[in-house]
């Protein structure tokens, strides 16, 4: 019996390549691709796996040589590592290399687990080198060797990524996919308190923000939002979408600590996490 290990993509066709165990396909959408609804989605729309080692090595690889050639690396999305690890198990399973057998139409998974999209790529591929990082070494470097593969790895339109491997104990074989987006920017942004002081009863507090720059679709930072809470008690928000870096209170009470944290937003609506708080004390 054999079974496989996971270890944690067309309106047009634009390449079709198969080359000693590797396959190319890419896809192209709509403009403005409409969002389809996300009741049928599976589980992997909604909760993403964390990569393998197998699977960052050649997350890894694929960005280092993005960047030699001054190109932003490719943004890993974990839905993406779903579709791209559920395509790669597909492959291990029919012990068969196919796009079609990977799953089909990447466009039509995309929509419907409600991800917005504006063109697709994949690279699949297939080796029967021993299951570590020779294995990953040697896709890695098929695809590389192949005109195809590169182009959609070193895009520059593509700016998300997820890495699928599996593999298949029956024949030692290792399976992977590599998907591909060009997608509106979903990333979070950043924030982080830089300092505070007082003076008196007057106390302040800085902070920064960055939007994470992708290939494409950057959205850039728009604005913050600002907690404040005295003591342990409850965390109120005094700023609602501020584009200033710091703030100044005066007249506080003494005998208290002031803490304040931040968030940031982009122009897409993304929000970062909170950052950690800074707190002052007023004697």
């Amino acid at each position: 019996m054999s079974h496989y290990q996971r270890t944690t993509s067309p309106l047009a066709l634009l390449v079709s390549l198969a080359l000693a165990g590797l396959l190319a396909i890419a896809g192209a959408g709509f403009a403005a691709p409409a969002l389809a609804a996300t009741s049928g989605a599976t589980a992997s729309s909604t909760s993403a796996s964390a990569p393998s080692s197998f699977e960052n090595t050649l997350f890894g690889w694929i960005n280092r040589d993005r960047v030699a050639r001054g190109l932003r690396p490719l943004r890993m999305d974990g839905r993406l590592n779903d579709l791209a690890g559920s395509r790669a198990a597909n492959l291990a399973a029919a012990n068969m290399l196919s796009h079609q057998v990977a799953g089909g139409n990447i466009g039509t998974t995309l929509s419907a687990w409600g991800m917005q999209w504006y063109r697709w790529g994949e690279a699949i591929g297939m080796t029967s080198y021993p299951y570590t990082t020779t294995a990953a070494g040697y896709l890695y470097g098929m695809w590389k060797h192949s005109a195809e593969h590169w182009a959609l790895l070193m895009s520059t339109s593509f700016n998300y990524v997820g890495v699928g491997v599996a593999y298949r104990s029956s024949n030692r074989t290792t399976w992977a996919s590599i998907v591909l987006t060009e997608s509106l920017d979903h990333t979070r942004p950043g924030a982080r308190m830089t300092g505070s002081g007082r003076s008196g009863t007057t106390i302040w507090f800085g902070w920064r923000g960055w939007d994470p720059l992708l290939q494409t679709h950057t959205a850039g930072l728009r604005n913050f939002d600002v907690l404040y809470r005295v003591d342990s008690g409850t965390w109120r928000l005094i700023r609602s979408g501020t584009t200033g870096r710091s703030i100044s209170l005066a007249g506080r009470a003494h005998g208290h600590s002031y803490a304040v944290r931040v968030r940031s937003r982009d122009n897409r609506g993304n929000l970062s996490y909170w950052s950690s708080s800074l707190r002052v004390w007023v004697p």
